[in-house]
């Protein structure tokens, strides 16, 4: 079956084409009984329009779709009318059709769909804009219907796997930060790419998140499942905080190399980095604790946020040897950052994301 399921993807048949090309076949036979037409091939041409990634995608697309052949078939029916079919009449009804459309802000799929309608209907004549109409709506239901029945396979273990590697990635960007306080240029490239890998694929993770539970916002089944989703997008936006906290710190242990001698500030360097470090074992805790919220789990990330905590707070004696308004500034942005590290790790999205599908 897997096998089956991978030989299918290589060919380029993928679920999204899938349904597509059902819906087109299904708009067909529904059409080909409701509407006047023998050949109402403007249902499967509506379906294949209307299908999207998403089913709220779907939606607005079949909304777009039927408020712009409705309007079309108004305009061109007021023009056909009065007008015989030349090319002062196309370019009436399309100047029309845009300037209305325009006029009221409607998107482009609206303005398109008008003047494609009002062509097709003064082309072929009244007689079938109705069914116009008709052919159009029954495509972009059966699109909708089929993309919330056929629903994509369950998205939450890949989500979840995602969630915990870049909770993984993020806690040990935040190790390797130590290394900033060498000052081999080489070094200092390594982390400033490090950092940008760890904002790049948190930004993708949430775009996937996110895409999952949009398929499945109107479906009628799978509640629990778009409740889970919801919780590791927001578990992935605490990771994405985070990230921009990491830069912060990278960029303060830059600013403050420049300006101490490390080999002399050797015992309060030892102390930020072990706040560093603490720091970065309670991330690695919050993405296990998300993805299995066990009392277990639970009680040692909230040991970790303790042992963080009191670290960073021996961390503020620090600020009392130094006279240097610079680094007084630079090292209390770097605890500043760790500190909302903590609140981002230790907030009540860990207690309510749960194992509910």
């Amino acid at each position: 079956m897997k096998k089956g399921l991978e030989v299918l993807l290589r060919l380029g048949i993928t679920l999204q084409v899938l349904k597509t090309a059902i819906a087109a076949a299904l708009s067909w036979t529904v059409s080909s009984h409701l509407s006047q037409n023998d050949y109402p091939f403007f249902a499967p041409l509506a379906a294949v329009l209307t299908m999207q990634v998403t089913i709220a995608g779907s939606l607005q697309k079949g909304f777009y779709r039927v408020c712009g052949v409705i309007g079309g078939v108004i305009i061109s029916m007021l023009i056909g009318y009065f007008l015989q079919v030349n090319a002062g009449s196309i370019m009436l009804v399309v100047l029309i059709g845009m300037a209305v459309t325009t006029a009221f802000k409607m998107p482009a799929g609206v303005t398109s769909q008008v003047c494609v309608s009002s062509i097709l209907v003064l082309a072929f004549g009244q007689g079938y804009a109705f069914s116009r109409i008709i052919e159009t709506f029954i495509g972009s239901a059966i699109a909708v219907l089929t993309n919330a029945l056929l629903v994509p396979p369950n998205a939450i273990p890949a989500a979840e796997e995602l969630l915990l590697k870049l909770s993984n990635q993020a806690s040990r960007t935040l190790k390797d930060l130590v290394v900033l306080w060498d000052r081999d240029p080489a070094h200092r490239r390594d982390i400033q790419q490090e950092v940008k890998e760890l904002t790049e694929r948190n930004e993708k993770g949430i775009e996937a998140v996110i895409l999952a539970r949009e398929n499945l916002r109107f479906t009628p089944f799978f509640t629990k499942r778009r409740i889970r989703l919801t919780h590791l997008e927001t578990g992935m936006k605490h990771l994405n905080h985070i990230t921009l906290q990491i830069r912060g710190i990278a960029r303060g242990i830059r600013d403050l190399s420049s300006i101490i001698d490390t080999s002399t500030d050797s015992e309060e360097i030892k102390e930020l980095n072990r706040a560093i470090e603490q720091t970065a074992i309670c991330v690695t805790h919050y993405g296990e604790t998300v993805i299995n919220p066990s009392a277990d789990n639970l009680l040692i990330l909230i040991s970790s946020l303790k042992e963080a905590q009191e670290t960073q707070s021996r961390c503020l004696v620090i600020l009392k040897r130094y006279e240097s308004l610079t680094i007084l500034r630079d090292v209390g942005a770097i605890l500043t950052d760790l500190n909302r590290i903590l609140k981002e790790t230790g907030g009540q999205t860990v207690i309510s994301t749960g194992r509910v599908f």
